[in-house]
């Protein structure tokens, strides 16, 4: 068990009223997506009330405490001239600890997420190498080492400036369970390369009549190859469509997998360290109901004007599951 100065338990689950502020489009079968702009203590403890062991799949991209300040670009268009623009960064927030602080932080939090999962429920954690052993422990604490189920790689490309180290190159995301075998989980498969051999054909395992086992190539259609944990996405394109200028933000493809691997159509997921709204944006296309959460201004209105823009253009494919319709509370 992982121990750190003033480490104590966390027991005050104060109800936290929230304050509607805004709506977006229409309910489907009663249900409206949620997004929370406050300290995400208090929005969990607020959530405990009526979404106590209620949440299908949580998804969270904590602060690494990497000892940076992010920033957001920002760009203006001068009401004169069409084409002048300038530009400036707006500090979104600051990710500066102390070790024990930031350790008591994460405790408290995960926590709360237990309490939240449903018993099919599971976890990510998304963390690198400043802190992912720390996690680890705490999680295993949290949610017992029964409960792991992977420790997924992100690997990605990226330049890398030569020096005494090895390029680090990929980030961590822990994968628990609330209950092991109760959770939902639905195989991913990488497709076979149209340059491999015959990539439409599958292999099977088959017993001969001397009761040898042999692998045969046969006309069934292949699913391809199961996902392993090591995950090859790219980093998303500095002047890419996905890319809103918000740091720290993640590639869709990388939730997309999370979430198509650990939800089903009409569950409800949840990212309570929100910034740039990929989860959300994701959940949204693929059918899921979701809540989120973020302490920052900025991410709260980076991540509203995506969804709006979002529902509208996804509108067509939205009549069922997770839907379009959200709100805005203020804890």
């Amino acid at each position: 068990m992982l121990d750190w100065k003033g480490k104590r338990p966390f027991k005050s689950t104060q109800y936290y009223p929230a304050q509607l502020k805004e709506t977006y489009g229409e309910e489907i079968d009663d249900w409206r997506n949620k997004i929370y702009w406050g300290d995400n203590l208090q929005v969990m403890s607020h959530l405990l009330k009526t979404y106590r062991g209620k949440i299908n799949l949580i998804y969270i991209d904590p602060p690494f405490d990497s000892k940076a300040d992010y920033k957001k670009k920002i760009e203006l268009k001068s009401k004169k001239v069409e084409n002048d623009r300038t530009a400036f960064e707006e500090k979104q927030y600051t990710d500066i600890w102390t070790n024990d602080e930031y350790l008591q932080f994460m405790y408290e939090r995960l926590v709360l997420m237990k309490e939240l999962l449903a018993d099919d429920g599971s976890i990510y954690v998304h963390c690198d190498w400043r802190m992912n052993s720390y996690i680890r422990l705490i999680m295993d604490e949290i949610f017992g080492r029964e409960n792991f189920i992977n420790q997924i790689s992100w690997y990605y490309r990226r330049w890398n400036i030569a020096g005494k180290m090895f390029a680090a190159n990929h980030d961590n995301i822990f994968f628990f369970s609330k209950s092991k075998g109760k959770h939902c989980f639905n195989q991913l498969f990488i497709p076979k390369s149209s340059k491999s051999s015959a990539p439409e054909k599958s292999w099977k395992s088959v017993i001969g009549e001397d009761g040898i086992r042999r692998s045969i190539m046969t006309d069934e259609p292949t699913k391809g190859v199961p996902m392993p944990d090591m995950w090859e996405i790219s980093m998303i394109n500095p002047v890419g469509k996905e890319r809103i200028g918000y740091p720290t933000q993640k590639p869709e493809a990388l939730l997309e997998r999370i979430i198509k691997a650990s939800s089903n159509p009409g569950d409800l997921v949840l990212d309570c360290f929100m910034g740039s709204g990929t989860t959300q944006a994701v959940a949204m296309k693929l059918g899921r109901r979701f809540m989120g959460a973020d302490i920052n201004l900025g991410a709260i209105e980076t991540t509203t004007k995506r969804l709006t823009l979002l529902a509208r253009d996804y509108a067509y494919r939205l009549s069922s599951g997770g839907g379009a319709a959200s709100c805005l509370y203020r804890l």
